[in-house]
This record gives structure tokens, C-alpha cells and sequence, in this order.
């Protein structure tokens, strides 16, 4: 096994990974945006306000809605429900598009919308249950102590690109994670890192959620840059 040493081979730094990232996105801006637009969309209702407002808007709808009789309330319960599905289904195809896109685009391609539906039609559901196996790990591994939890995150942090890249498995995709990000967990953690810091504008009341946002398209491409360097290494 390869460790990290003195004499090992340096890796770009994760700050100097950024303007490689937003050089690749800016090269493929169209399908970035749109790959990037479809989720924030979703969410613009979430940036509105705060809690006390929410909360308000959901009495006021259930003021309206409480005199319905339960058939009407059972239907609009359901049309609710299936709408869910629907934005979760979209949400999981295009989150496969995108980690597609951020793969090929740091191998030096410039992949078209049409090109990724493939890897989202075969990959979407299987990166919804890596997805979930993962966050559990994470999860119980912060619950029991920190460290743990900390250790997973670096061990899986790079498993959806080994998936698509390699067509693996979850678990070989995981234990693929792991074992070509262990002898350069440091790396890891620095792109993880620069990551948190990205979103630290947004605590900037008004305007701070777009800055982290234009930041965090821009760095996006970094880890499957990363996953390229240490795919060649190990």
C-alpha cells in the first residue's frame, strides 16, 4: 500500500484547485448552469425569511385547508405526496448528472446534456443508496465520536466517482474510496476544508446565500480533479 510520505508525489493544493475548477466550469458553462440551476430552484422558497415567517405561512394555509371535507384534504395530501416523489426523483437524476458532468469535465471532456443521461438513467439509484449508506456511517460515527465520523468522511468522500468511473458496486465503491484516499488523507481534508470555508458568506444576510453559491459552482469540479491525481497514484 502507498503512503503518504516526504518523497511522495505532491498533489495540487485545494486552493489551487479552484481556478482549475472554475477554469473546467467556465469551458462547459451552459451544462454547469443548468445542471446547478434545476436544484436551486427548488430551494428559492427555503432562502425566503426566516422560521417565523414559515411558520406563519404554514398557519395560514392551514387555516384555509382545515374546512375542506376529508376527501378534498385526501387528495390534496396526496397530490402533496406525489409531487415530493417527483422533486425527489428529479433531485436524485440530476445529482447523478452532476457528479457525471464534474467527472468527465475534469478528464478533459466536455460532455453534453444529452451525454449524461446515460450515466444518470443507470447510476441514479444506485448513488441515492451509496448516498444513504454513507451518511449512516457518518452519522453513527460522529454520535459514538467525533474522530470516527471524521475518518468515514475521508473514506467515502470520493466513493460516487469511483462508482461511475469504475462501475462498482456500493460497497466496492466505498472500499475503493477508502483505500486510494487513505494514503493521502491530508489532501482530502484540505478540499473538504476549503469547502466549509466556501460556505461561510452565507451567514452575509441578503446577498451571503449567492456568494456561497457562485463560490461553491466554481470550486465544484475540485473533487473529481482530486479523485483523477490520486486515481494515477495508487
Amino acid at each position: 500500500m502507498v503512503k503518504e510520505t516526504k518523497n511522495s508525489p505532491k498533489l495540487t493544493g485545494a486552493l489551487d484547485l479552484f481556478p482549475k475548477s472554475a477554469k473546467i466550469v467556465q469551458n462547459n458553462l451552459g451544462t454547469f448552469a443548468i445542471i446547478y440551476i434545476i436544484p436551486l430552484l427548488s430551494n428559492l422558497g427555503s432562502l425566503r425569511g426566516n422560521g417565523r415567517v414559515n411558520k406563519d405561512r404554514w398557519s395560514n394555509f392551514a387555516d384555509n385547508f382545515s374546512g375542506l371535507p376529508g376527501y378534498a384534504m385526501g387528495s390534496l395530501i396526496g397530490f402533496g405526496l406525489v409531487m415530493f416523489l417527483l422533486f425527489t426523483f428529479v433531485y436524485l437524476f440530476v445529482n447523478a448528472m452532476k457528479y457525471s458532468l464534474e467527472l468527465e469535465s475534469a478528464n478533459g471532456k466536455k460532455p453534453k446534456l444529452e451525454q449524461l443521461w446515460p450515466y444518470a438513467k443507470k447510476y441514479w439509484l444506485k448513488l441515492f443508496g451509496l448516498m444513504i449508506v454513507v451518511g449512516v456511517f457518518v452519522v453513527v460515527g460522529f454520535l459514538l465520536l467525533i474522530v470516527p465520523g471524521v475518518i468515514a468522511l475521508r473514506r467515502y468522500f470520493l466513493s460516487p466517482y469511483v462508482m461511475i468511473d469504475k462501475k462498482l458496486s456500493i460497497p466496492d465503491a466505498m472500499r475503493e474510496s477508502a483505500r486510494i484516499s487513505k494514503p493521502y488523507s491530508s489532501s482530502i481534508y484540505s478540499i473538504i476544508g476549503v469547502m466549509i470555508l466556501i460556505t461561510l458568506p452565507s451567514v452575509i444576510p441578503v446577498f451571503g446565500w449567492a456568494i456561497t453559491f457562485v463560490l461553491t459552482f466554481l470550486y465544484s469540479v475540485a473533487p473529481a480533479l482530486r479523485y483523477q491525481e490520486l486515481k494515477k497514484l495508487t
